[in-house]
């Protein structure tokens, strides 16, 4: 197989494999609350962990990744710690004594596996397809799309088949076995040897000013990453609490499974259509319109009420124009930043802004419901959007910023 080929190829499956662990924990939460002794803000506090978690070692990563240069094997290793992880809540339901210490190591685990593929994952497809990336991007977030989308009802439905300890045992061998097909398949992506030219070339250049230049490439990203900081509280906290939301709207699991994965079958064609329009118009101007609209959706998710099938609907939209940031907001980097600094620029970004952000507003979301009901704290969450969609002339000035380097 042509190397450009695979390197999509199994990035997309890498992607798919990661992703599909994105709604686990947050549809966890509901078979977790009803277990007593268990609290849903404790849950919530674990979510945050997760999420801390994730974007503390994001950075730390990309600078591993930089010094070993070669994503395949890291990109495989995440994905079987998230097997891992699998395992110690599948533990939990298991032995129920020690069930809030298997929860934290289980949220540690996969707070630590998340934490690998998307800087490196976007970095890989960055080297080979270069200009198209955030196309091709878009056909590889659609990959983690798709397993956002299925794994939630394939999880209801096991449970209802095997139990909970019995069906995250399942997933977790599942992650396993495609953490060894991810390590066999991206075996050749190494930037020793592909970027062999360009390595030689950074070395002529003295540390002093590499290291200004990176920096300065990072400092011009920081606009970009305060929205999407403010941005991913809105969304994370929103996405971990909506299965617990629905659930006191619609009284069903099996309907709520079936509405979330219903809903992000949706982001597949997002992920597509926005790493298109990302290459053909630029990543600022996408990340500022998905930015108005996901606001936009999320109202009418929450003014439809009861209603299922407006609920349906505005969700539907919301996830179609809101989880797409692998292609447009990693595609944006990687528009304006030299790939020799790819891996820190992505990391730096997506953990620092995406997760770190993420794990803000789901501790301000479980901070809210020690005082008010989940419905308000939802509505409290959008305003949160529309600080973010204030924010978005601030990327005019990280444009100049990249435009002087």
């Amino acid at each position: 197989m042509e190397e450009r080929l695979r390197s999509l190829v199994f990035t997309a499956f890498g992607h798919f494999s990661n992703d599909s662990m994105f709604l686990v924990y947050p549809l966890l939460i509901t078979y977790y609350a009803l277990v007593p002794g268990v609290s849903i803000v404790l849950l919530g506090y674990l979510a945050v962990v997760y999420e801390l978690i994730y974007g503390l070692l994001s950075f730390p990563i990309g600078r591993i990744a930089d010094s070993m240069q070669d994503e395949g094997a890291l990109i495989a290793f995440g994905i079987f710690l998230l097997g891992l992880s699998m395992a110690a809540f599948a533990a939990s339901f298991a032995f129920r004594a020690y069930m809030v210490e298997l929860i934290l190591a289980a949220v540690l685990l996969l707070g630590s596996g998340t934490a690998f593929y998307h800087p490196l994952g976007a970095s890989v497809l960055r080297k080979f397809y270069k200009a198209k990336a955030p196309t091709v991007m878009g056909v590889n977030g659609s990959f983690g799309s798709l397993g956002r989308s299925v794994m939630p009802i394939i999880i209801v439905l096991l449970v209802g088949y095997l139990g909970a300890a019995g069906a995250l045992s399942v997933v977790a061998v599942e992650l396993f076995i495609s953490s060894l097909i991810i390590y066999l398949g991206l075996g050749f992506v190494n930037r020793r040897v592909a970027g062999a030219k360009a390595h030689m070339r950074r070395r002529a250049v003295s540390a002093q000013v590499n290291v200004k230049m990176r920096n300065g490439y990072l400092m011009s990203l920081l606009p970009l990453l305060a929205i999407i900081f403010v941005k991913a509280m809105f969304m994370a906290s929103t996405t971990t609490f909506v299965p617990e939301y629905l659930l006191t709207e619609l009284h069903s699991e099996l309907v709520v499974g079936g509405l979330l994965t219903f809903s992000f079958v949706f982001a597949i064609a997002g992920q597509l259509v926005f790493g298109y329009l990302t290459t053909r118009f630029g990543g600022r101007k996408v990340v500022a319109a998905t930015t108005i609209l996901s606001s936009i959706a999320f109202f009418f998710f929450l003014y439809g009420g009861k209603d299922i099938l407006v609920i349906g609907a505005a969700y539907s939209v919301f996830v179609f124009v809101t989880f797409n940031g692998f292609s447009v907001t990693l595609g944006y980097v990687g528009q304006v930043v030299p790939e020799k600094y790819i891996n820190r620029a992505n990391s730096f970004v997506w953990g620092f802004g995406q997760i770190l952000g993420s794990a803000a507003g789901v501790l301000l979301f479980t901070g809210l419901l020690n005082f008010i009901k989940i419905s308000l704290a939802m509505w409290i969450m959008l305003a949160v959007a529309a600080v973010a969609v204030v924010m978005l002339p601030l990327l005019l000035l990280g444009n100049r910023r990249h435009k002087n380097l």
